[in-house]
């Protein structure tokens, strides 16, 4: 893919996932957690990740917490560090379950992806930011919550996907 394309793509996901990001502060969380959101801007990532390279869906990540953090007006807080924290740890895991003749399909790499990232998510506020373990008892709640937004992420870049004939990346 030529260089120009490529970074309109990203730019455009990214542009995407960071106003998804900001919007969907306005969707009520069930939980009482400052900050608390359902992960729905993570779905850009689940569309770019067939054929995507690993750097391209990193500066995705990275690109669409920061901008969704500066629209929201929580760039640099500890939020952020938890979100970037989160996604970036949770790219590397989906595009390793993605790869070609990886048994794993979007439904799964999803549930992963969300599994990953609340966990990095509640290690950085458990050790970084409110310096207590006791943070990790709403683990099974993030689990729950988690895995409802994973699974509409999937259902969106599967419909996604399928209309856009399985890859982003690919050269028309």
């Amino acid at each position: 893919m030529k260089i120009a394309k490529q970074l309109s793509l990203i730019a455009l996901l990214t542009a995407l996932g960071g106003v998804v990001h900001l919007l969907e502060t306005l969707i009520p969380f069930p939980l009482p957690v400052p900050g608390g959101r359902w992960g729905f801007s993570n779905a850009v990532i689940l569309i770019a990740l067939p054929g995507g390279k690993l750097s391209d869906l990193l500066l995705l990540g990275t690109a669409k917490s920061i901008l969704g953090a500066f629209l929201g007006g929580r760039l640099l807080t500890p939020m952020f560090l938890m979100s970037v924290g989160g996604i970036v740890i949770a790219i590397l895991v989906m595009w390793m379950m993605s790869r070609p003749g990886a048994p794993f399909g979007l439904i799964g790499i999803s549930l992963a992806g969300a599994i990953t990232n609340n966990a990095v998510q509640l290690f950085v506020a458990a050790f970084l930011i409110v310096r207590s373990t006791a943070l990790f008892l709403i683990f099974p709640y993030f689990l729950i919550l988690g895995s409802i937004a994973a699974v509409v992420n999937a259902i969106i870049a599967h419909s996604t996907l399928r209309k856009v004939g399985g890859s982003l990346w690919k050269e028309n």
